[in-house]
């Protein structure tokens, strides 16, 4: 599956999908976007609710979440 410019993908059937580029960020940034994709097997959207479950495995996402939108762009062969 091509993810194009998005990091990572929950099917509505619960499969994850992730961009090989994942593989090239920090561990801590990849840890973000694994629990981002889990936490849409429990909340399929953006919702406030969904956010509230990221926060309680990592308190601190939102460092991550920058982190990908300064150097995620970046991150290439």
């Amino acid at each position: 599956m091509e993810l194009q410019n998005r990091w990572a993908s929950c099917t509505p059937d619960g499969k994850l999908n992730f961009h090989w580029k994942c593989a090239m960020a920090p561990i801590e940034v990849l840890h973000y976007i694994v629990v981002h994709e889990l936490a849409h097997l429990i909340h399929p959207n953006h919702s406030t609710d969904f956010w509230n479950e990221v926060d309680k495995i990592l308190p601190n996402y939102d460092k991550h979440v920058n982190w990908l939108k300064l150097y995620g762009a970046g991150m290439d062969l």
